[in-house]
């Protein structure tokens, strides 16, 4: 089996030439033979026609005199007759040709009388077959091929001509056909010798032509082979074609680039998450080794156990959120969508997260509450809702202001969400969906956040089709806008 792609379509190259050339070359013999035996059948006619109109005028000529034909068999000729051979070669062009003139036979079987013939012929005799006959009987010329007649193959047309008393007789003209097989056999033996010439010539030229089509891949087999894991910088060299070489380069070259920043961001994940597995994990460990230095009362060992108790929910909040991003992520996830009512959810989480408002002496203005309907999963964009209200809740100030709008917009279900909290730095708003990306890392003791909120809301809004939008100044708060498509 031939493993080579270029080996395998240089073969289809070389079999589809081949049979194009093979059929080509039946189509021109065939063509050829189909033309000539049409010029040699059309020369039959015409001159049969003209032998026809001098049979006539010379019958017009001779209408008193009543022995004015003869048979062969009865030992005299007319002028007519006499003139035959010189009526064929002027009308004819050719050395030779074969020409009998025969009564008109009042039965298919019934026999006739040969009026005239030429030399030509000398003691053959042109056939008259059934089928002439009853073409002549219905007015019509008939054409047939004599293969045995003589030691080449003749062509030949019967047709009926008149006198002028409207007798009928039988005209039947032959020529060889030898020259047409003559030049059919030369075609052929031009084409078996030219045929492997042009066969050999097309294979090197199939075989070049793909070893030059294939060199770019060829080039990018080899740099593709250098990148590993450790090196994803190394690229494919551009291919200055518009072809599908190009844009294999050009796709390989956009993947390289997505496994070089999946990789990146892998690796950094990785340390991030080290980084904040690693601060709690400490904690707990430095609250334990202080417990265990002395020997302490009720009261202080109950406050060691709160802090590894808030150290462990740390933990736990950061691995379910750890677990849920690599679930959403994975193409194992399954989530049905059905219509949900975004504004009851909406409000439904408000509900829930009303009580953190209170303590933390927030005031909640609802500027606009649509009822919207989208297809969803309503556990995750419950998430989400918390998500974004939490953060909301966590970055505003004591008697700050939130305000929550869900409103309708044609086809969009537009969720804003703004406070008036401390706002986020302009050149942190790029990375706020990165994941454990904080603006402020010595945040996260005070909030109890684990980095991984907004990576989980983006995550389940690009679930959704939707788009998410952030607007923020530092010291005067952020605006959150998220937009759904939803149903009419």
């Amino acid at each position: 089996m031939i493993k080579s792609v270029r080996l395998k379509l240089t073969f289809w190259y070389i079999g589809s030439i081949t049979s194009l050339l093979l059929l080509f070359g039946l189509i021109v013999y065939f063509s050829l033979k189909t033309i000539l035996n049409g010029n040699l059948d059309k020369l039959l006619y015409n001159g049969g026609k003209i032998l026809e109109r001098s049979f006539s005028e010379y019958m017009l000529q001779h209408a008193d005199d009543p022995h004015s034909l003869y048979t062969i068999e009865a030992g005299e000729k007319t002028f007519f007759i006499d003139n035959i051979d010189n009526e064929a070669r002027e009308n004819f062009f050719v050395d030779t040709v074969y020409i009998q003139l025969l009564t008109f036979p009042k039965a298919e079987k019934i026999s006739y009388s040969i009026i005239a013939r030429t030399s030509s012929l000398k003691n053959r005799l042109l056939p008259l077959s059934p089928y002439a006959y009853k073409s002549c009987m219905s007015h019509t010329s008939f054409f047939e091929t004599l293969p045995h007649l003589f030691s080449f193959p003749v062509r030949m047309i019967s047709l009926p001509v008149y006198d002028k008393d409207n007798h009928s007789y039988i005209l039947q003209i032959a020529l060889s056909m030898q020259h047409v097989n003559n030049t059919l056999e030369e075609l052929f033996f031009v084409f078996c010798v030219s045929f492997p010439l042009v066969l050999i010539v097309v294979a090197g030229i199939g075989h070049v032509f793909m070893k030059q089509a294939f060199s770019p891949i060829r080039r990018m087999v080899a740099v593709t082979r250098n990148i590993t894991s450790e090196d994803l910088s190394l690229r494919l060299d551009p291919v200055d074609s518009h072809d599908e070489i190009g844009e294999l380069a050009d796709t390989l070259n956009a993947m390289i680039d997505r496994l070089e920043q999946s990789f990146q961001q892998m690796t950094q994940f990785s340390g991030d998450v080290s980084h904040e597995l690693k601060t709690p994990l400490a904690q707990l460990k430095c609250n334990a080794e202080i417990a265990l230095r002395k020997p302490r009362t009720s009261g202080e060992y109950q406050q060691a156990l709160r802090n590894t108790i808030e150290d462990t929910d740390q933990l736990q909040t950061i691995i379910d959120d750890l677990l849920f991003l690599t679930k959403i992520d994975s193409k194992s996830w399954s989530s049905s969508f059905i219509t949900v009512a975004l504004h009851e959810v909406f409000l439904d989480v408000f509900e829930t997260m009303y009580g953190l408002v209170q303590q933390k002496r927030l005031a909640i203005k609802f500027e606009t509450m649509d009822a919207v309907l989208i297809p969803g999963d309503r556990g995750l964009l419950r998430r989400m809702f918390i998500n974004l209200i939490s953060n909301a809740i966590q970055y505003t100030p004591s008697g700050g202001v939130i305000v929550l709008s869900l409103r309708k917009a044609g086809h969009q279900a537009v969720l804003t969400i703004t406070d008036s909290g401390i706002g986020i730095p302009e050149a942190a708003l790029p990375h706020i969906f990165d994941r454990l990306y904080r603006v402020d890392p010595s945040r996260s003791n005070d909030t109890g956040g684990s980095g991984l909120g907004l990576a989980i809301v983006d995550t389940i809004v690009a679930r959704h089709n939707g788009k998410i939008l952030v607007n923020s100044t530092p010291g005067h708060g952020t605006i959150f806008q998220v937009s759904f498509p939803c149903f009419q």
